[in-house]
């Protein structure tokens, strides 16, 4: 359980492929913004923008057509942050495309943050306010796949579409499991975590770990020496209760947006490994059709939890065609 714990603590933002160029947008954050304290390894050009009376980090990609494309939003899981999407930032020029830093990562404001999905459902509801966007797509990795789906059961008007990429959420836990994981979580355990402690968890997001991926480690260095850190640690332990005490999957069969579900064959973090070895990435995505009838799943050979990552042109490819489905669908009505 304790290589579990460390890798949903420790996860950060994942890595390029090894082909890659190793520092392509090292150091890019937007230098007139001086509100921001810049992490290496971010997609450039970060803005910030006030959510509830709270900094929120994000960048954008306005699209090729202009101010009335349609708005893809992409949202990071638990420890990572919007670099997350960084290959995906600029792969749908169509689109405008947005990628946030929620409330405790990244470059967002970390302190005092409830960490709740319903909290986090909400700042992404009042950061499409901030920016005036009416309705989007919602891309979710991880945690922020659980954050899509209270997004969806209270706000599916907001939504074109729901895309959940191995969601949190749809995996259930006792209240004996859930009790156990909260023990092995502190803020203090993350804050001592060594360098080699979190290579360790960060190959666990990957079916295939690569030395291409070593520049996560350096960016969680990164942001060990921040003076934010503190807070940040404290909003990754408050954030893993807030999954525990978010369940929704009794309530999937309410969502009435089109939905995409992704997991990876080789997810070594989805299902717990430790609390239900009985269980399979496959057999979380039959539970996720089970309770999302109508929406389409797909488990991804070769691919971890990052899919994003280590299977990028399949994702894209999978994203594509459901909103190429969404607009034949508009254009039909």
């Amino acid at each position: 359980m304790i290589a579990f714990l460390l890798a949903l603590a420790l996860m950060t933002v994942p890595a390029s492929p090894a082909s890659a160029t190793p520092n392509a947008y090292a150091d890019t954050t937007d230098a007139d913004t001086s509100t921001v304290n810049p992490l290496p390894f971010y997609p450039g050009n970060v803005q910030v923008t006030d959510v509830d009376g709270r900094m929120i980090a994000f960048v954008e990609r306005p699209a090729e057509a202009g101010e009335d494309a349609p708005v893809l939003l992409f949202v990071h899981g638990l420890g990572s942050n919007l670099s997350l999407w960084r290959h995906q930032v600029d792969a749908f020029p169509e689109y405008r495309v947005l990628a946030l830093d929620l409330p405790g990562f990244g470059l967002s404001e970390k302190e005092d943050v409830p960490a709740t999905m319903p909290f986090f459902a909400e700042t992404v509801v009042g950061f499409l306010d901030a920016m005036n966007i009416e309705k989007a797509t919602y891309v979710g990795a991880s945690m922020g796949g659980q954050v899509g789906l209270h997004v969806a059961l209270e706000h599916g008007d907001r939504l074109n579409g729901l895309v959940l990429m191995s969601p949190a959420g749809i995996e259930t836990f006792s209240e004996k499991d859930s009790q156990a994981i909260r023990s092995m979580m502190s803020a203090e355990g993350i804050m001592a975590s060594t360098d080699a402690q979190v290579q360790q968890s960060v190959a666990l997001n990957f079916h295939e770990y690569t030395e291409g991926y070593d520049w996560l480690v350096k960016q969680r260095h990164a942001l060990s020496e921040r003076d934010d850190f503190a807070a940040y640690a404290e909003a990754n332990a408050k954030a893993v209760s807030g999954m525990l005490d978010g369940p929704v999957y009794e309530r999937l069969s309410e969502i009435d947006v089109p939905t995409l579900v992704l997991f990876g064959a080789g997810d070594k973090l989805i299902p717990n490994r430790y609390l239900h070895p009985e269980q399979s990435p496959q057999s979380i995505a039959d539970s996720a059709k089970a309770a999302m009838p109508d929406a389409r799943v797909e488990v991804v050979e070769d691919a971890g939890h990052l899919i994003m990552i280590e299977r990028p042109e399949r994702f894209d490819e999978l994203l594509r065609s459901m909103l190429d489905g969404q607009e034949a669908s508009e254009s039909s009505e």
